[in-house]
């Protein structure tokens, strides 16, 4: 009898630990809703700092959680905008931050002198330009097309001042393409059949208009007040890599402008430096030869760490006997590596246009 009363009074009680059970998950499951989250309470803390060495606390405090969280990573860069950083505080920023979205830049700047009209030492070179200009393009579309949000850039440009007038002006406006507010659609639908006329009609009718009033190039002048303009610089939201292709035969000799815009002088025997440069070519010390003769091009005051350039189309005259190449080669390798550039690419004229086309590609989808 006392067995079945014990029986009993146990399953009286069962539903009392099955009651008790089911609160104490039902407390547990309320405390994990009102607990604030990981991401809440890296907010908070964001919100409340104030310094650069603060927020960067609290950046590796949640790193291991949020590194991949949009949310907290936007109001960490946001907050460090707020803060109105310096450029040497922005780029150390930059370096702990995760990589911003990259955009290519890209700025073309053709000579558009006699060498054009050279027939001489540089038959068809017109043709051979607009086939270079056509393949950048291509890349570019290439590059970018498949991709959406993205803030890529393709200009062409002129280096003269009197070619940036007039209806060279107008045609450099209609060569500026820039992808920075087609936002929220596939790049595809930037790319228009339309779009890729304007770009081939563009470049002949520039062309049309070299041909008939060519003039110097002077990419000296070129680089320290234009270019400088162009170059885009890496910000908290952004990346970018600026790609500059200069398509030139080499030589630089600026009508009306000072010597140190020229490579070096022919004429006059006493700027005429080729009885030490050529013979500088059969040994290989064609730099140090310059360096000596202190014929070194003076650098612009520019940043060119986040830039890569193409030169290309270089092509030396018949009076060059074979010392021109590798001689203006030097000065343009001396002279944008003094400026601290990112990358230098120097390609000849070919004989064969794919063997252009195919390094021109390459260097704008590398």
């Amino acid at each position: 009898m006392e067995n079945i009363q014990r029986q009993h009074k146990k399953k009286n009680k069962k539903p009392v630990y099955i009651l008790g059970a089911f609160l104490l998950l039902f407390g547990l499951f309320i405390s994990v809703l009102v607990r604030p989250s990981t991401q809440s309470k890296a907010l908070q803390e964001l919100e409340t700092s104030f310094s650069k060495k603060d927020i960067e606390m609290v950046w590796y405090k949640y790193k291991a959680d949020l590194y991949q969280d949009e949310d907290f990573l936007y109001a960490t860069r946001k907050k460090l905008s707020d803060l109105k950083l310096s450029e040497e505080e922005l780029n150390e920023c930059i370096s702990w931050l995760p990589p911003a979205p990259t955009s290519l830049n890209v700025i073309i700047v053709p000579d558009l002198s006699r060498r054009i009209t050279d027939t001489a030492n540089n038959p068809h070179q017109i043709t051979n330009d607009l086939l270079v200009l056509q393949t950048l393009w291509k890349s570019f579309v290439d590059f970018s097309k498949l991709k959406q949000d993205t803030k890529d850039k393709l200009i062409v440009d002129v280096t003269d001042i009197d070619q940036a007038k007039g209806q060279f002006g107008a045609v450099a406006n209609a060569l500026q393409f820039d992808l920075s507010n087609h936002k929220g659609k596939s790049n595809r639908l930037f790319f228009t059949d339309d779009l890729n006329k304007r770009f081939e009609t563009s470049i002949k009718k520039m062309y049309q208009l070299a041909k008939d009033k060519p003039l110097g190039a002077d990419y000296r002048f070129y680089l320290r007040r234009y270019l400088i303009n162009h170059l885009k610089k890496p910000t908290l939201f952004d990346n970018y890599i600026n790609k500059l292709v200069i398509i030139t035969d080499g030589y630089l000799e600026s009508e009306n402008k000072p010597a140190d815009t020229k490579i070096y002088g022919y004429g006059k025997a006493k700027n005429d430096y080729r009885s030490v440069l050529y013979p500088a070519v059969e040994i290989g010390n064609v730099l140090d030869v310059i360096t000596m003769n202190r014929l070194n091009i003076p650098i612009v005051n520019i940043d060119l760490s986040n830039t890569e350039v193409l030169v290309c189309e270089v092509n030396e005259r018949m009076t060059g006997k074979g010392y021109d190449f590798e001689i203006l080669k030097t000065y343009w390798d001396d002279w944008f590596k003094r400026m601290k550039v990112k990358k230098m690419v120097f390609i000849q004229r070919e004989q064969a246009n794919n063997v252009t086309a195919k390094a021109v590609g390459a260097f704008i989808s590398n």
